[in-house]
């Protein structure tokens, strides 16, 4: 009895490799994609201001709601108005819903870091760019978060300061 081994050819060989190599890459190309695809999805960011009750004066964003991409540099602007007849200083500050959101956001250039002072009826603009770090897609506390809040609340800077003290 003659049994027959039929051996794969060198060129058959080379091919089962290269089909092989294409499929590995392939599932890790898919696989990129899809956390590239994740890590590009927009956060919906709302806008909330409040004023302290000592405070008179006029506080909003000029809009209530954005969408930020993760790792891009954003300008959000705020209005505010002095409402009342005589000088005022205010000065803000934040907080972050869900808290865990705040670890990756950077403000680059907030007005919140300094007393504002506003003349009477004065109507002014201030300025908040931030940046949301790439990274909160990828913090297992945060990265399902397609929904966040950033709150600012001004307080009368007097009152504030002796608070504090």
């Amino acid at each position: 009895m003659n049994i027959y081994k039929k051996k794969i050819s060198k060129p058959n060989l080379i091919l089962i490799f290269f089909i092989i190599l294409a499929l590995i890459f392939y599932f890790f190309i898919n696989k990129f994609q899809k956390q590239k695809e994740i890590a590009l999805q927009p956060i919906s960011i709302n806008l909330l201001t409040s004023v302290h009750p000592k405070l008179s004066w006029s506080f909003h964003p000029t809009e209530p709601k954005i969408l930020v991409n993760p790792g891009e540099v954003v300008t959000i602007e705020y209005e505010v108005e002095n409402l009342s007849d005589e000088n005022s200083t205010g000065i803000a500050t934040f907080a972050y819903f869900p808290s865990e959101f705040g670890n990756y956001v950077n403000k680059i250039n907030c007005f919140c870091y300094d007393a504002q002072n506003m003349k009477p009826k004065q109507k002014n603009k201030f300025v908040l760019v931030l940046l949301i770090d790439p990274e909160v897609t990828k913090d297992s506390k945060t990265k399902d978060i397609k929904e966040a809040t950033i709150q600012f609340t001004f307080f009368d800077y007097k009152d504030y300061k002796e608070k504090k003290s």
